[in-house]
This record gives C-alpha cells, structure tokens and sequence, in this order.
C-alpha cells in the first residue's frame, strides 16, 4: 500500500511498557509493550501528522507513562487522562500542561453509570469544562443512553468512543444522543470498527453524522487494537476513512475537527 498524503491526526491510539502493574481489579492486562517508536512508526504510511494518546484502563488513574510519551514530542502529541472524581483544579491544571485536553470515562464492565450523577463526579465534570476540556466516554454495546442523566446539569462536551457502541439499540443510542446534543457539543470518534458487533461502519457513521453534523466527527486507529492485533494496521483503517465518508469531509474528520477539538495548530 502506498503512502497516503493527506494530513491526519490519530486521535485514539495507547502506548504502555510490558513491565508496569496493572492497578487491582483491571479487567486485562497485555503482556507485550506498545511503544511510542512503534506507533508513530505507522504514521508516515497512513498519512497520520499528529495524535492522541488515550489513557490505558489496566494502569487506572496512574498517568505516569502516559503524560511521560507526551513529553518527548509536545509538538505533535495530545492526550486523554484518567482521573477519579477528587481530582482537583491544580491537578486539572498540571494535566493539562502536558498536553491534556480530556479526561476519559471508560465504562466498559461498569454495572451502574448512575454513580456518575452524584455530586463529587458532577463537581469533576464542572471543573473539566472549566478548564476548557471534555469528557470521553466509552460504553458497553447499547448503554449510551444511561450516560444522559449524569450530563444533563453540566453542559460540558462530550466524546463517545468508537462510534458510540450502540450494539442492537441503535435508535435508543441516537435518540440519547440527540437528546444530549440539546444543551452542549456531542462527538463521535470514527474508531476501532472490529469493535461493533456486526455492524456496518459506514451506516454508523452516516448515522453520527446527521445527529450531530460535520464538524464533530473525529478518526483514531485504536492502535494496537489489543486483542485485535494481528489484524490491526494503521494505514488500513486510515483508509477506510475514505470509504465511510464523501470527498472534502474526510479531511474534515482528519485533520480540521479533531485539531480543533486537541488544540493542534
């Protein structure tokens, strides 16, 4: 496959060591490394310029390697931080110097997202938006809808993470997610399509994209796509951009919005 030119930022993508812990009660850990050498490795082939790092959720709140792979290249490298609801207003701050723009709320095996409107979360959500960040969320297949309750006081942004996973409730997930784009900007990561239970990645997106519009719709590899590794190619799911959507907004998705919403100039 030849290089693709155009200019794309990543905006989903892990980097961690094979030796440290995963923090208790995580529900995998890999036994490999990924490594910020062998991701931006990708990068010239698949027409990627700049990307997002994503918290990995087996090291918890532990920031450490993360905000450290941001470090060697500021320039080109935003990231996604996971933090519990006492982080405060200086730490928000401290993140976000090392180039940190949202915080991630992955909900993948939670049981009850209503934890999520009690008052020390909603005080987290409010700080976030005031420091000028947004929330990512990743849910299990079919409960984005339970996420709406916990938003509907703070009017902060909102990301869902690979097109949302609506599993088999699709109308329930796009009438939630109109119902949230009401009161503050709603995003959707065009990400990881091995991930969606049989459905077909472009309706998805053209789905996303009447619900929310144009300008909020972003591209990540979901690099190295654990426990999708041997199939996982960035160059290839970079391209698959241009089959999901039409002419000039392919560049939108990859370069314009998601710049926008990481503060890359």
């Amino acid at each position: 496959m030849a290089a693709l030119k155009s200019q794309a930022v990543d905006t989903h993508a892990h980097v961690f060591s094979s030796g440290a812990p995963a923090v208790a009660g995580a529900r995998y850990r890999p036994a490999y490394e990924a490594t910020l050498d062998a991701w931006q490795s990708q990068w010239s082939r698949a027409g990627i310029t700049h990307g997002v790092l994503v918290q990995p959720s087996f090291f918890g709140t532990d920031n450490g390697e993360m905000l450290a792979a941001l470090a060697m290249d500021a320039r080109r490298l935003r990231g996604v931080a996971v933090v519990d609801p006492a982080c405060d207003a200086g730490e928000i701050a401290r993140l976000q110097c090392g180039g940190v723009r949202a915080i991630r709320l992955n909900l993948k095996g939670v049981k009850d997202y209503a934890a999520l409107a009690s008052d020390p979360w909603q005080a987290l959500f409010a700080r976030v938006k005031d420091a000028g960040l947004h929330v990512e969320a990743f849910v299990d297949a079919g409960r984005l809808p339970e996420v709406v309750p916990a938003f509907e006081a703070v009017a902060v942004p909102l990301v869902f993470d690979h097109f949302g996973n609506p599993g088999r409730e699709v109308g329930a997930t796009f009438a939630a997610i109109a119902r949230l784009a009401t009161s503050r900007e709603v995003w959707c990561k065009l990400s990881a399509p091995y991930r969606l239970e049989g459905h077909e990645p472009r309706a998805l997106a053209g789905r996303w994209l009447d619900a929310v519009g144009p300008r909020r719709l972003v591209w990540g590899s979901d690099w190295p796509g654990t426990g999708f590794e041997a199939s996982h190619d960035c160059a290839g799911l970079r391209e698959a951009v241009d089959a999901w959507l039409d002419g000039p907004l392919t560049r939108a998705v990859l370069w314009d919005n998601a710049a926008r919403l990481y503060q890359f100039d």
